[in-house]
């Protein structure tokens, strides 16, 4: 229904024409991370999601989205030959992409679920460990199953253990001919070229033992922990296993001896004890299963160190990932068992790297500097840790320091680090905000360097769009949201952590930033407000420092801090320039449900208690602090609840308190005013619209005065001011405050929206306009094109539409569909801004930028069929270095040495290969690809023709060397036939 009294029309020069939805752009990540795969050479790095959709991300600019499986999980991932992008999602479906053409070039689906799998970056294959406890191995580059498997070997080395699925597959980091599988109850080490078990390694804990148990009822009987997972020690000497019970086993990989059987805490959990007692204080409790270890090491690979998630007491509320540094390892050749089991038993470094309290890490990844071996954990600078509620929480290493995650990584992938509780978006001229940026501190490089961004055309506001989210560990970021030019590329961070001087209950409710002023209120969960200010860091005297010391320490007389307490003797010393905080408010009343940060110099808060709360900030002073439940009306009305005092008389009535839940500072004449005032807009949930105005008084100071309510159907969700004579934003500025000792009248009206109506009001309490809405209303804001004839109400509607209503008459114009990306849940934290853009929220961490005013203002150009190109991932020029080869020693102690022609057509011509080994009693052949027949296949590797050379060699005799040439002949011939 529509309503219209006067008005001049504002959006005379409108069309529907005039409006089309523009995608622009995607903040965050849509759906939580369940596996990440990094790649050095090219550094990518890819993530997937819970939702099936995998995001890989390399220099700023840089991100690329895939969508295989709409709504089920990616399970695990890994990038083969730094080119392809191979996923297993919940379907069991392995999918390869090519990171150069960002296709998909093969889906292949086992007939068995998949549970491991295994890859190495020297190859095209992908082993794949199934439920039946089968691998077999899938060609990547040809995207198809090859005929070599290698069966259940737990069958074989245990008969009567129960059947086990494949739980781990691990390369040795040497050799690619040998494996370590996992399975329940033992790991096996298999070599592929001779099909045989080289060794079993099955951990037994006898009675009387330990073990990772830590309720002594567990240790009268003998018990055999199931496995969970394992790894390679990198230079292939050693293996380390680990165990349901939290213990871990390091064994001899050539003679499977057992070296060290330990805990984080204990060693030698395998060996009787009499009269054991855990001296823990919970040994009650059991431990968490091991859930990933990395063997990792530094420039020289005898030099390492173990990462071990999981296996601390279930009960302990802080969790992480340990760390034990064992240093560089003994020469096995010349050192006994006993003291190789020693050198594990006391690590040269113990600690622990904290994850954020309330999650546990699940998963992590290394970070190497260059080298993709050694299962990617050579030289690491970083581990990426992967928590149960599907963040990331990105770690130093190995000083366990976090990571400055603003400066290392895209913003999508910092929406997650940990996950953005609240979101903001200000205006701030571009010639400040590049000034702003300038300020930061040189930071380290970024972590990620690959890939190209797609050539842009850049958006020419002078006005940017300051996108300012909040985290839940304190940390505010902000960041361009065209982020189109290089310097709008880098983040600009703070915390509100220090300037509260605490790390805990510090999760970010609510943000509202003045950008001409440079100054920011940023509000905590627990009620208080802390004031920021961008400007220089002063050098401070003594006698400064000293004060603002003494006012830190400055409480009330009922030995609570005061409501205002100054602040910023909290500074960072060596910050030359950035956000300073001044002071925190902080009257008790309750968690803080809006906030707003003028430009003019006045701050407004209001609070779940029913309180309104207006900061004067220029002297830094409490000016109004006032319940608002009920202000203005007759109390005798049984509509409306009691103040905030008699709240607990009537709780039992079920009467509601009115709470302030939008606030809006504004420049205009009041309704019977000859003159303009600063108006303070304040809409409650009771759909009360309050307008006070802040006057001055003597001294310099001002004061703020009720001065009347309207009733609307609903809760007010925006108070939006506008100027009725030129069509523009009425929002209070400081040009314009300049300008009110003049004497200027300022036709000023205002725009209350609720879920089921939007009224254009003359304040305090004149209707103008109204219209109901059929389809319930979540966001609302002003948009204008030009000035004077193009001003615009933009509504988010339930149904995912975004409306556009005229002014002041409010007519539909135009509805553009967004159903592709609504989702109702997190529609309401969507945000409007002047230019037309929409903050879109899609999901529970990501949020996508639209544009109203149509294709114009594309930020990625599209190409000739009218699709978007995408950012350029893969460089050509960038190949991965040799694979680390066995040693001399090795070699002379029998270990074989097999290229990869070799290994590529064993696994290509497995039945043939396996003939020829058992006609030639042992010889080992090698097909190589001649020069002359190579050919490139066009996916980034060369594949042998089917023209190839014979060549190798016998522990025999020599003259038993042509009756093998003759039986590899016969093969041949076979073969072809």
């Amino acid at each position: 229904m529509l309503k219209l009294k006067s008005g001049r029309d504002l959006s005379s020069g409108l069309t529907p024409q005039v409006f089309g939805l523009e995608d622009i752009g995607r903040f965050g990540i849509l759906g939580g991370i369940s596996v990440l795969a990094f790649d050095p050479i090219q550094s990518l790095l890819a993530a997937g999601t819970d939702t099936g959709r995998v995001y890989v991300f390399g220099q700023p600019g840089v991100e690329v989205e895939f969508d295989l499986c709409p709504g089920k999980p990616i399970i695990h991932m890994r990038i083969v030959k730094s080119i392809y992008l191979v996923t297993v999602d919940a379907n069991n479906a392995v999918t390869v992409l090519s990171l150069d053409t960002k296709d998909v070039l093969s889906v292949f689906t086992p007939n068995c679920p998949i549970t491991a799998i295994e890859s190495d970056p020297s190859l095209d294959w992908l082993f794949l460990g199934l439920e039946n406890g089968l691998t077999m191995v899938y060609d990547v580059d040809r995207g198809a199953k090859t005929p070599f498997r290698i069966g259940n070997l737990q069958k074989s080395a245990i008969p009567r253990a129960p059947m086990s699925s494949v739980l781990f597959l691990a390369l040795h980091p040497r050799s690619f001919q040998v494996i370590l599988i996992g399975y329940e109850n033992c790991a096996i080490v298999y070599s592929m070229v001779d099909e045989n078990i080289l060794r079993v390694l099955q951990y037994e804990v006898p009675p009387g033992a330990p073990g990772g148990d830590l309720h002594p009822s567990q240790h009268t009987r003998s018990r055999f922990p199931r496995l969970t997972t394992g790894a390679w020690h990198p230079n292939g000497h050693h293996v380390v296993t680990a165990y349901e019970d939290g213990s871990f086993v390091f064994w001899d990989a050539k003679e499977g001896v057992l070296l060290q059987a330990r805990t984080i805490e204990d060693t030698e959990v395998n060996h009787p004890r009499k009269n054991y007692v855990n001296s823990s204080d919970i040994a009650n409790t059991p431990r968490e299963p091991i859930y990933r270890v990395a063997w990792c090491c530094t420039t020289n690979p005898e030099d390492t160190a173990l990462l071990i998630a999981g296996g601390e007491p279930g009960s302990l509320p802080l969790k992480g990932i340990t760390y034990m540094d064992f240093g560089p390892t003994p020469v096995v050749q010349i050192t006994s068992y006993q003291a190789q089991g020693d050198h594990y038993s006391q690590p040269r470094r113990q600690r622990i790297y904290p994850v954020p309290v309330g999650a546990d890490p699940v998963d992590f990844i290394m970070i190497p500097r260059t080298s993709p071996y050694y299962a990617g954990n050579h030289d690491p600078v970083a581990l990426v840790a992967i928590l149960s509620s599907g963040e990331l929480y990105s770690i130093e290493y190995p000083s366990g320091a976090a990571l400055p995650v603003a400066s290392m990584f895209p913003p999508s992938l910092c929406w997650i680090q940990p996950r953005t509780s609240t979101c903001s978006v200000s205006a701030v001229r571009r010639e400040q905000w590049i000034g702003m940026m300038s300020s930061r501190k040189k930071q380290p490089d970024m972590m990620l360097t690959g890939g190209a961004p797609a050539r842009s055309r850049l958006r020419t506001f002078d006005i940017r769009n300051v996108i300012i989210a909040g985290h839940s560990d304190g940390w505010v970021r902000l960041w361009d949201a065209s982020h189109g030019e290089l310097e709008d590329s880098q983040i600009l961070d703070l915390s509100i952590a220090d300037a509260l001087d605490r790390s805990v209950d510090v999760r970010v409710s609510a943000i509202s930033f003045a950008g001409q002023m440079g100054e920011m209120s940023v509000a905590c969960e627990t009620g208080e407000l802390v004031y920021f200010k961008f400007g220089l860091n002063k050098p401070t005297s003594p006698e400064e420092l000293k004060r603002r010391l003494e006012v830190l320490q400055i409480v009330g007389p009922d030995g609570r801090p005061p409501m205002i307490q100054h602040i910023s003797g909290r500074i960072n010393p060596q910050m030359k320039e950035g956000f300073i905080p001044v002071f925190v408010l902080s009257p008790q009343r309750g968690p803080i449900t809006a906030v707003k940060n003028s430009d003019i110099g006045f701050l407004a808060v209001g609070y779940q208690f029913g309180t309104l709360a207006v900061v004067e900030l220029r002297s830094m002073s409490l000016i109004y602090l006032e319940d608002v439940n009920g202000l203005g009306i007759d109390m005798s009305n049984k509509k409306f609840p009691l103040k905030y005092g008699d709240r607990s008389s009537t709780s039992s009535q079920g009467v509601q308190l009115e709470i302030p839940l939008s606030l809006e500072f504004s420049l205009m004449a009041l309704e019977g005013d000859g003159y303009s005032s600063i108006v303070l807009s304040v809409g409650t949930n009771l759909g009360r619209l309050l307008t006070f105005r802040i006057i001055p008084v003597r001294g310099g100071a001002h004061a703020v005065q009720f001065v009347g309510a309207i009733q609307l159907k609903g809760k007010v969700i925006a108070a939006i001011p506008f100027d009725t004579e030129y069509g523009v934003s009425a929002a209070a500025s400081p040009t314009i405050l300049q300008k009110l000792p003049q004497g200027i009248v300022i036709s000023g009206a205002l725009i209350a929206v609720t879920p089921d109506e939007a009224r254009v009001i003359r304040l305090p309490k004149s209707k103008l306009t109204s219209r109901s809405f059929d389809d319930k209303v979540l966001v609302a804001g002003l948009s204008l094109l030009r000035q004077g004839d193009t001003l615009v109400l933009v509504c988010v509607s339930e149904s995912g539409f975004v409306r556009i209503y005229s002014i002041p008459s409010l007519r539909e114009i135009s509805s553009l569909s967004a159903q592709k990306f609504h989702d109702v849940r997190y529609a309401s934290r969507s945000i409007i801004s002047l230019n037309g853009d929409v903050l879109l929220g899609i999901g529970k961490n990501q949020s996508a930028l639209f544009n109203i005013w149509g294709k114009a203002m594309a930020v990625k150009t599209t190409g000739k069929s009218g699709e978007r190109i995408t950012d350029s991932l893969y460089d050509v020029m960038k190949r991965p270095p040799p694979r680390p080869a066995i040693s001399t020693i090795q070699w002379m102690s029998g270990t074989k040495f097999v290229t990869v022609e070799d290994f590529d057509l064993l696994s290509t011509y497995a039945p043939a290969l396996g003939r020829l080994r058992h006609r030639t009693n042992g010889f080992i052949c090698s097909w190589r690809s001649t020069s002359s027949e190579v050919q490139e296949n066009g996916r980034g590797r060369t594949s042998p023709s089917r023209a190839t050379e014979i060549s190798g060699y016998s522990d025999d005799s020599f003259y038993d060397f042509i009756p093998r040439i003759i039986s590899l002949i016969v093969v041949l011939r076979e073969k072809i036939q």
